[in-house]
C-alpha cells in the first residue's frame, strides 16, 4: 500500500471506506498465497468472504487499523510501539442491538490488518472469546504482559488445506465436520 493513500486514510471519516480497502488488500494477500477468494453477495452475512484452498472452504471476517498506535508523547514508547494497534474484532451495532461477539457459528477466522505497517494476522475465532477490541503489537510488544495473539501474525497457512492445524476447521463435504456429519459424500 502506498504511503500517499495511507495518509490520507488514516483520518479519514467514512470507516467504511476504510474497510473496503482493507478487504481489497485480503483478496489481494489471499490470491498471492495461492488461496481462491470469493465474496458472498450483500452484507447480510456475519463473514467478508468464503476462502478455498484445495477442498477447504472457511469463513473469514475481515478487521483492520489504520491508525498508528497511541503513543502519548514518549519518543521511546513510540519506536518500540509499546501500546500495539487496536483493532476491533466484534459487530458494534447501535444503542440497543449493542455489541454483537464472533462465534465459530458465524465465521472461522478474523483476519486483522494493521494498514501502517501492512501485516496480516490470522486469528481463529474462538481464541477472541468475549472480546470486542485486541491490540496487536507486529513490532514487538515491548512489555511483558499483553501479546496474545502475536502467535497468529502472518499465519496464512491456517487458511491452507495442507496445513494439519485446519483439520479442525470447515471442509468441504468433510464427514468429519460436525456440520457436514448429516451430509452424504459421493466420491
Amino acid at each position: 500500500m502506498s504511503q500517499h493513500s495511507l495518509e490520507s486514510l488514516q483520518n479519514h471519516p467514512n470507516a467504511k471506506r476504510r474497510g473496503e480497502l482493507a478487504e481489497l488488500a485480503f483478496m489481494y494477500r489471499a490470491t498471492s498465497e495461492g488461496i481462491s477468494v470469493a465474496k458472498p453477495y450483500g452484507d447480510s452475512h456475519p463473514y467478508d468472504f468464503i476462502v478455498q484452498h484445495g477442498r477447504l472452504l472457511l469463513r473469514v471476517q475481515v478487521k483492520s487499523t489504520f491508525k498508528k498506535p497511541n503513543n502519548r508523547s514518549d519518543p521511546a514508547r513510540k519506536k518500540r510501539g509499546r501500546f500495539g494497534y487496536q483493532v476491533i474484532v466484534a459487530r458494534i451495532g447501535s444503542k440497543e442491538k449493542g455489541i454483537t461477539y464472533y462465534s465459530r457459528d458465524d465465521i472461522d477466522f478474523v483476519a486483522c490488518f494493521i494498514a501502517p505497517v501492512d501485516i496480516w494476522y490470522i486469528i481463529p475465532v474462538e481464541t477472541l472469546g468475549r472480546r470486542h477490541a485486541i491490540r496487536l503489537f507486529p513490532q514487538g510488544k515491548g512489555q511483558p504482559f499483553g501479546g496474545l495473539y502475536e502467535e497468529y501474525l502472518n499465519t496464512w497457512n491456517f487458511l491452507k488445506e495442507e496445513n494439519s492445524s485446519t483439520s479442525r476447521y470447515t471442509s468441504c463435504g468433510s464427514e468429519s465436520n460436525p456440520r457436514h456429519k448429516n451430509s452424504s459424500t459421493s466420491r
